[in-house]
């Protein structure tokens, strides 16, 4: 797996995505529901470019980038637990 998204794959995978390196040397990235979201290459030409569009489509798709600060995080359990 790219190192350049090695963080963001390892957060898709806690928020129960499938992410996965294939024969072609591309990073594929699956929501929850199996279906196919984006690839990220393993030698990309335009590495900002591909990161950029990469956050984007991951957004879209309903995956929070950048994942939530844990100041965030406590903040979410808090709301949920007033009901």
């Amino acid at each position: 797996m790219n190192s350049d998204i090695a963080d963001i794959a390892k957060w898709a995978r806690s928020q129960g995505w499938t992410v996965f390196d294939d024969s072609k040397g591309y990073t594929r990235f699956y929501n929850p529901q199996g279906e196919y979201i984006t690839n990220y290459p393993a030698t990309p030409s335009r590495p900002n470019r591909r990161m950029a569009d990469l956050k984007v489509d991951l957004k879209k798709a309903g995956l929070p980038i950048p994942p939530p600060s844990k100041k965030e995080q406590r903040a979410q359990r808090k709301k949920g637990d007033t009901k």
